[in-house]
């Protein structure tokens, strides 16, 4: 049984939506637009959120009030989840996601922002500054994938395997329509149980609430966790750095002692692979940092920017 509302209260619902139209040209060269809906909050220099893999703006949740009164807040769902767009025939791999946060940036700010990415959002965020290094000034990287792992490798192999794979995309499609909650409830991991919700359930949910939604989804999972295009992106920052090429902007790479979802010994490899940047851990936390610790958090995105004591 689980509870009606997570442990401290959040403003998430009296954040009005805001929705803008974004347009981009993906890695197949076909134009799209894409309707976005995102939770945009506060005064000051922007700060740009970006969620991971089967959540939504709603995982920023505990940490919108205090980063608000420092930072002009954007928070999207990205392309294919939550109440964004979830166009059925876009390839949702990493670079086409970046290309799509690339041009998010671009219509929300004319300078560069300052971004947080959690999880698979840390990826598209090293991703995105690789191909567009004036978006972002700054960038907290937190939980990403990106290193061989086990489970991801099995996973992109049996939904892309002839005669297994379309099968099985329609099965994780399925259940995910079918029974939203206990899917959540099973897939998205805290340091404590009594983290999870009912409103949690039914936010992230509701991006599976259509048959064409769920099989978005099913995509998401088989095509952003290509091992090979991860080992690009690995190997793009190993290049850099054999050549003393700097890394665009400074980096603070954020992990928690402890995650079942993505090896915590891919932050140390993180903060090898671009010299220069900062390793911090964080104690009796998770693979969502701003879910399980987010005044700690607050306090490591503050004090790596300039602009916090100003």
């Amino acid at each position: 049984m689980l509870p009606a509302k997570g442990p401290w209260p959040h403003p998430y619902y009296e954040i009005p939506d805001a929705f803008l139209d974004v347009s981009f040209v993906d890695a197949a060269g076909a134009a799209r637009t894409v309707r976005v809906r995102h939770k945009v909050i506060g005064d000051g220099p922007p700060l740009v959120l970006v969620h991971g893999l089967m959540t939504s703006s709603y995982s920023w949740r505990y940490v919108y009030a205090s980063l608000s009164k420092r930072y002009r807040v954007f928070a999207p769902d990205l392309v294919g989840a939550g109440e964004t767009d979830k166009p059925v025939d876009l390839a949702y791999s990493v670079a086409n996601v970046a290309r799509f946060i690339d041009a998010y940036l671009g219509e929300i700010e004319s300078g560069p922002v300052y971004l947080v990415g959690n999880s698979l959002g840390g990826l598209y965020g090293v991703a995105t500054i690789l191909r567009a290094p004036e978006r972002v000034r700054r960038f907290v990287l937190m939980h990403a994938p990106g290193y061989p792992f086990l489970r991801t490798r099995a996973l992109h192999a049996l939904l892309g395997a002839p005669g297994l794979g379309g099968p099985l995309a329609s099965l994780v499609a399925s259940v995910s329509r079918r029974w939203p909650r206990a899917f959540i409830a099973k897939n998205v991991h805290y340091l404590r149980k009594d983290m999870m919700s009912e409103e949690e359930c039914a936010e992230y949910g509701g991006q599976f609430a259509t048959e064409g939604g769920a099989r978005v989804f099913a995509r998401i999972l088989e095509e952003s966790l290509d091992p090979d295009e991860h080992a690009t992106i690995i190997g793009e920052l190993q290049r850099r750095k054999r050549a003393g090429e700097a890394f665009p902007c400074p980096v603070k790479v954020l992990y928690a002692t402890k995650d079942v979802m993505v090896p915590a010994s891919f932050g140390p490899r993180f903060h090898e692979d671009i010299p220069g940047s900062e390793l911090v851990w964080m104690e009796d936390a998770s693979h969502f940092l701003q879910v399980d610790a987010p005044e700690r958090t607050v306090d490591q995105i503050l004090s790596f920017d300039e602009v916090a004591g100003s």
